[in-house]
């Protein structure tokens, strides 16, 4: 995908493979403490998950959505780790 000025790259790995690795605008997860959303240039961040939805909005205007077991979020340099057990 081209490099947009406006998104990040993010990677979604389970045990068995990576998930989905791409450029998104934002992403909107499952927080223990509630649902958030990352930007660009967003602040570094790890944070702990709970079931539920994630939505990636893609450069292509073109969104995807992830149901997911526990997991952890990191953000840093403009670059996002999802690490789950489950995802469909």
């Amino acid at each position: 995908m081209a490099n947009s000025d406006k998104g990040f790259k993010i990677e979604i790995v389970t045990p068995q493979k990576l998930y989905f690795s791409g450029e998104v605008v934002s992403v909107t997860a499952p927080g223990e403490n509630g649902q958030f959303q990352i930007l660009k240039n967003h602040a570094p961040l790890l944070s702990s998950l709970k079931t539920g939805k994630v939505k990636l909005a893609l450069a292509d205007r073109t969104e995807q959505s992830f149901s997911i077991s526990d997991g952890f979020l990191e953000v840093s340099s403009n670059k996002a780790i999802l690490l789950t057990e489950n995802i469909s």
